[in-house]
């Protein structure tokens, strides 16, 4: 069995026409049917029932080209892969990283390239921590930003800062020097996000009642609705003096409520010098601040 034969599979499935896929690609319909034919013999049972004007996938077929996409994809990405390889001696750095580092991340990142202009980084927002987890043990990124210390054995997890959440609202609407967070309309991130937990079990463990407005998955979109009057947004204080937030202000929370940012990589894998640069480059980021 070889992949060509699960494109040429896919193809008429995804068609539902040997003659439509055969000019699709670029071969004569006797030879993709001869295809088909040979891989439904490899496989001793019929993928697709034929008849003279329509074609109908079998059960068997159904979860043949579910197997078979799946594996087509995976093939296409490891040969987009190899061929980044080809086009650059160095390989891509990928960091999963916070929404809310961005602005920090950048500038380590710009010191980075000038010690390495010949470098490339595939930069990508990753706030569901199992997420974040699992594209390290994949070795589908080298480094990983999260927002606690990941407990997991293949994993090394170096805490780089800590930070308080704070409350944005609109200027002069409070006096308070520090602020409750009961009772107040609130635009809280979405259940999936780590930072959502943090503030679910901050509202649990003080037995508070909370009064969600709305639910949002970026802090960006948070401070729209705030500023147009919707609620109020926790967010974290780097975040915010990374902002451009004259129309906006922040009051510091009562009880205080604060998070750790790590940097991770998977410790099996062999990382370059490059990639270790670029983590003690983070860290003397925040040694220094």
């Amino acid at each position: 069995m070889k992949i060509i034969q699960l494109e040429y599979f896919i193809k008429v499935v995804e068609l539902n026409s040997f003659t439509k896929a055969a000019q699709v690609l670029h071969i004569s319909q006797p030879s993709l049917t001869a295809a088909i034919k040979k891989l439904e013999n490899e496989l001793d049972y019929p993928l697709l029932n034929r008849t003279t004007k329509e074609i109908k996938i079998t059960e068997k077929g159904i979860l043949f080209y579910q197997y078979a996409a799946e594996l087509v994809s995976h093939y296409q990405q490891t040969a987009e892969k190899m061929y980044d390889l080809k086009r650059s001696a160095e390989p891509k750095i990928k960091l999963s990283i916070l929404e809310s580092t961005a602005q920090w991340i950048s500038s380590v990142t710009q010191q980075h390239h000038r010690e390495y202009p010949d470098q490339s980084y595939q930069i990508t927002e990753m706030m569901d921590h199992s997420q974040i987890i699992q594209r390290l043990i994949s070795y589908d990124d080298q480094l990983a930003l999260s927002n606690e210390a990941i407990h997991h054995a293949d994993i090394e997890s170096i805490q780089l800062y800590e930070e308080d959440y704070l409350l944005l609202v609109p200027p002069e609407e409070f006096e308070d020097d520090a602020i409750s967070l009961q009772g107040l309309p609130l635009i809280l991130p979405n259940k999936q996000y780590q930072v959502r937990k943090h503030l679910d079990d901050y509202f649990t463990r003080l037995n508070y009642r909370m009064n969600i407005v709305m639910e949002v998955d970026r802090f960006e979109a948070a401070t729209y609705f705030v500023r147009n009057g919707m609620g109020y947004a926790v967010i974290p204080r780097v975040y915010y003096q990374s902002l451009n937030a004259d129309y906006l202000s922040v009051i510091p929370i009562s009880p205080s409520l604060s998070r750790s940012i790590y940097i991770n990589y998977a410790k099996k894998r062999k990382h370059s010098e490059r990639v270790l640069s670029l983590v003690r480059l983070c860290q003397n980021y925040w040694a220094i601040r």
